[in-house]
């Protein structure tokens, strides 16, 4: 038995209705032993295509299934909702994402786990920690309260460290983040120990610091940066009822 968690997200119809009825049909499967939802919350949408705000949550599934059957039954799941794929971070019905898998880490074509992405998102660690707050990430060695705990300080620290040429693209974006301050640090050691909530490294990818909390960025690509301050800044909030 393994105990996995899965993001749970949608913007399109009766989103309520529809993840209702999604765990309806994961406890239908036979090898899969108990859901255990989190509470609904609200987020901005991410990106220029995603319309409307979404709403977000978490279960935690008990199962004997592997990580691609369980993978197969998520999209199976998604597909019977209504989900389309048109469109990349496009308005959706239906999402659901596989994030942990017990404690295993996996690097497939097909799946990676822990997910990449959930560590800076609070509109995947705000339900998951609700759910599950001592539960330790494999790869970061943190629980779901610590990481959560990073991205809801305020201020918000971002440093940067590399090529000093992309120091204008965050002072630029941080304008549009009013919790955001940048910290230019001349090396990684600087932030060990300090409050920083992201940091990232300008430059080649083959210098980029090993420490699993770097993220890497150039002045080519401002609207990744942006799409991640968006999804580590923004207010998650509980939906009445």
């Amino acid at each position: 038995m393994v105990q996995a968690v899965v993001a749970v997200g949608g913007n399109l119809g009766d989103v309520g209705l529809t993840f209702d009825q999604a765990m309806t049909l994961a406890l239908k499967h036979p090898d899969v032993q108990s859901v255990r939802a989190a509470e609904r919350f609200r987020s901005v949408a991410m990106g220029a295509d995603a319309g409307d705000s979404f709403v977000n949550s978490a279960w935690v599934v008990d199962t004997t299934l592997e990580p691609l059957a369980l993978l197969d039954l998520l999209q199976l799941i998604e597909n019977e909702l209504g989900r389309t794929r048109e469109v990349r971070w496009g308005p959706r019905t239906l999402d659901l994402d596989l994030i942990f898998y017990g404690d295993q880490v996996i690097d497939l074509p097909r799946l990676v786990v822990p997910h990449p992405h959930c560590w800076y998102r609070q509109f995947v660690l705000t339900p998951v920690a609700s759910l599950i707050p001592d539960f330790v990430h494999p790869s970061f060695g943190r629980t779901m309260r610590e990481l959560l705990g990073r991205l809801t300080r305020n201020p918000f620290l971002v440093a940067l460290s590399g090529e000093p040429s992309d120091s204008d693209l965050f002072e630029r974006l941080c304008h549009e983040f009013p919790r955001v301050e940048l910290k230019r640090v001349d090396s990684t050691s600087e932030v060990e120990g300090a409050e920083v909530s992201l940091a990232f490294w300008s430059g080649s990818r083959a210098t980029k610091p090993e420490e699993p909390f770097w993220l890497h960025v150039s002045g080519r690509n401002g609207e990744h940066v942006r799409d991640i301050l968006t999804a580590a800044c923004m207010n998650v909030e509980p939906i009445d009822g």
